[in-house]
């Protein structure tokens, strides 16, 4: 945006809270479980799915790097977004920060650009992020399209029927829409005219151990059950298929000294790690 532009179109005042930003991201679940949640949450914006902005996500995680705060970086994204209206880049802004920085101004979409400067592993990293921020999208994911067979074409109603079951109601037709379109822009799926195709996405090892290392060894070394590594649902969010790939992963990074062991022992089977999240990403660790 000019400098003219700025000047006839000043931007709109932050808001002090946005919304659904302070409470954090939601835990995706079961399809009842999402039901539930959106039911009694009573915002009528859980039951609605605005268009993702990847391109400007990944222009607001550039930004961020010269941001002290959530409150200047949406300033700095108002003042950046190509949009003439100020309402829409206020607006744009909000989503932006609630999809990519719900974990603060220092989270994971800054602190693994900082590391990396990877265009690659960010989208990715952004792709976890937003799936963990947007409910009706991830457990979409989690739930619908990770049983599917890649390359098969998706029965025209199939999306329809999961966003009824999720909302207990006919969904509106742009929610149905973007649902869609969002996971087209996130890579899950193709759409032409012969209808939607289940995509092969490209696993990226660093960025699983980056998201692994975030969810289960945050502060430092722990020693994790690898059941609650699969019941977490991040990793169908990365575009895993099985699990027996996650297990692959885990132990090609045991075996490149990046986690502390890889433990099956009877019916037991564990991962200990060796690092930080805030180590793994200073050493720059690459798999």
């Amino acid at each position: 945006m000019t400098i003219q532009q700025q000047q006839k179109d000043p931007q709109l005042p932050l808001l002090e809270k946005m919304e659904g930003y302070d409470a954090g991201p939601p835990v995706p679940g079961t399809i009842d479980s999402l039901r539930n949640k959106i039911s009694t949450d009573g915002r009528r914006d859980r039951k609605i799915i605005q268009d993702l902005l990847l391109s400007e996500g990944l222009l607001a995680v550039r930004l961020s790097i010269e941001a002290s705060s959530v409150e200047e970086l949406q300033q700095k994204l108002q003042q950046e977004l190509h949009q003439n209206s100020a309402e829409t880049r206020r607006r744009y802004s909000q989503y932006i920060l609630r999809w990519f920085f719900w974990d603060g101004i220092d989270g994971l979409a800054r602190r693994t650009w900082q590391a990396f400067e990877d265009d690659q592993i960010e989208a990715i990293i952004l792709r976890y992020l937003y799936l963990t921020a947007e409910p009706l999208v991830g457990t979409c994911v989690e739930q619908c399209l990770y049983p599917l067979e890649e390359g098969m074409l998706i029965p025209s109603s199939y999306f329809k029927r999961y966003l009824q079951g999720a909302l207990d109601e006919e969904p509106p037709a742009k929610t149905l829409k973007r649902l869609k379109t969002n996971l087209a822009k996130l890579g899950f799926i193709d759409r032409s005219t012969k209808g939607d195709r289940l995509n092969r996405l490209a696993v990226d090892k660093t960025a699983f151990l980056v998201v692994f290392h975030s969810i289960f060894s945050a502060a430092g070394p722990r020693t994790i059950e690898l059941s609650r590594v699969l019941q977490n649902p991040f990793w169908k969010y990365l575009g895993f298929k099985s699990e027996q790939s996650v297990r692959a992963v885990l132990k090609e990074a045991d075996a490149s000294g990046l986690l502390g062991k890889y433990v099956v022992a009877d019916q037991l089977e564990q991962v200990t790690t060796c690092f930080s999240l805030a180590e793994i990403l200073k050493r720059r660790v690459r798999l």
